[in-house]
């Protein structure tokens, strides 16, 4: 290989790993920016189990809508915080797996969560 086609391979391998660096930047950006809300993977039943979230749009109302094991749905008003913050306590009677899902005013998905729930 001569000097220039060694010049011109470096000069490739140099932009393509730009090119890379660049995307996982703005990958990690948008991941970044994304609602997160998490609590126990395993509640007893009828014990209050804590949830957190955070990255949610500041003084914001939401939905926690939570959904038993035997597809029951029902929704509960909350309000996020200045910060984005979000906290949801939940007392599950029914054993199984309960998923939490948050969501905006339009009913659009932000953030899920699941709890096993046991006797």
């Amino acid at each position: 290989m001569n000097r220039s086609t060694s010049s011109q391979l470096a000069g490739n391998v140099l932009k393509s790993l730009s090119m890379g660096l660049a995307g996982l930047a703005v990958a990690a950006g948008a991941w970044a920016g994304s609602p997160v809300f998490s609590g126990p993977s395993i509640a007893k039943a009828a014990a209050p189990a804590q949830f957190q979230g955070q990255g949610f749009a500041a003084n914001t109302a939401v939905t926690v809508m939570v959904k038993a094991p035997g597809g029951a749905s029902a929704g509960y008003s909350a309000v996020t915080g200045a910060k984005g913050e979000l906290a949801y306590t939940l007392v599950a009677t029914q054993t199984g797996a309960h998923v939490l899902t948050i969501t905006d005013s339009g009913g659009r998905a932000l953030a899920t969560a699941t709890v096993a729930v046991l006797p």
